[in-house]
């Protein structure tokens, strides 16, 4: 919570002269797969969320998780907080324990992630679900990010959490399960944080772009959880960094 204390600016209402804006007008399905390069059934549930990419209506994120590291190779992106991710919505969902691959959509529904007809299922099941919807935008000019929220009447708070990441990664696996393989993975999680809650009133809250630069992203997504950071995902946005710009 500290190093978001540092990024969030002054809220503030005001317009950045030849800024870029992400926003759609329908929010995205969100599918998050929790996956590790020392996995050996992986590798197909990282191809299918690269397939899942490419859709219009789909936000994709990649969270590498450290426990299989203990199989011999060391996962170059995973960090403790990504598994510590994947144990809460399991805990929510009345799941004893973790696993990889497994796909979470919407914050909602889960599947492993390697099973195609579980993804459709899931990814249909998140589509027809009863559902608040929040609409954020993101808008970056250079290393400044502005963060708005528009006024919303939501139950409760609504936990945000920022997920700086990187499109497109080749690693190659020196041991381990997968030994001697070169793997490509999309929308790894390099960096995420929770920012302070949010009531539903109308806020515009400024990030700064170098906390993912230094992080080695090259994306911003943020995320809008009901109620706690493993919630249901009412609202989501990704803008991409300007990698041209100095850290």
């Amino acid at each position: 919570m500290s190093m978001m204390k540092k990024v969030i600016g002054i809220i503030a209402s005001f317009v950045l002269t030849g800024a870029v804006v992400a926003q759609d007008a329908t929010r995205p399905i969100v599918i998050e797969l929790f996956t590790s390069q020392g996995c050996s059934s992986c590798p197909p549930a990282d191809t299918a969320l690269k397939a899942l990419r490419d859709k219009p209506d789909m936000l994709t994120l990649s969270w590498p998780v450290d426990y299989w590291d203990r199989l011999g190779w060391e996962d170059t992106f995973a960090h403790p907080h990504n598994a510590m991710r994947q144990a809460a919505y399991n805990k929510r969902f009345g799941r004893g324990g973790v696993f990889t691959p497994q796909m979470v959509f919407d914050g909602r529904f889960q599947s492993v992630g390697s099973d195609q007809r579980a993804i459709k299922s899931a990814v249909e099941d998140a589509r027809k679900a009863d559902r608040l919807t929040v609409k954020p935008s993101l808008t970056i000019d250079g290393t400044s990010i502005r963060l708005d929220l528009p006024a919303t009447d939501v139950p409760g708070d609504v936990a945000i959490v920022t997920a700086w990441y990187l499109g497109d990664a080749t690693v190659e696996i020196g041991d381990g399960e997968n030994n001697g393989r070169t793997l490509h993975y999309t929308n790894v999680v390099r960096l995420s944080d929770m920012m302070p809650d949010w009531d539903g009133s109308a806020t515009s809250v400024t990030l700064d772009a170098s906390t993912g630069l230094e992080a080695g992203a090259d994306n911003l997504a943020v995320l809008l959880h009901q109620n706690y950071y493993h919630g249901p995902i009412v609202g989501a946005a990704t803008v991409a960094l300007d990698t041209n710009t100095s850290r």
